[in-house]
């Protein structure tokens, strides 16, 4: 089964990331990041291999790995939606 990693250009408030945790969603970050795994860009590639890969805050990174992008806001705007419309039984389908 594929696996979701999102992974963020600096680092994301807190929060977020332990709400995206909580949807066992990979979170990472190209900087040093309390609690995350710091992802190396010149090894990107083997890091979301097999896995559906979200750029947050850097569109030209995403573009070059050919993986999809978000913002700081779409991905708050994401945990929104999680939160409000899909229940917590689905969790492990999101994986």
């Amino acid at each position: 089964m594929t696996s979701l990693i999102f992974i963020f250009d600096s680092c994301p408030p807190p929060i977020v990331a332990a709400k995206l945790k909580l949807w066992d969603i990979e979170v990472t970050a190209l900087t040093d990041c309390p609690g995350l795994k710091r992802v190396l860009k010149h090894r990107l590639r083997e890091d979301i291999h097999d896995k559906f890969a979200v750029v947050v805050g850097d569109k030209e990174l995403a573009e070059r790995l050919g993986v999809a992008y978000a913002s700081y806001q779409e991905v708050e705007v994401f945990l929104q939606y999680l939160e409000k419309e899909v229940s917590p039984a689905y969790m492990p389908y999101l994986q």
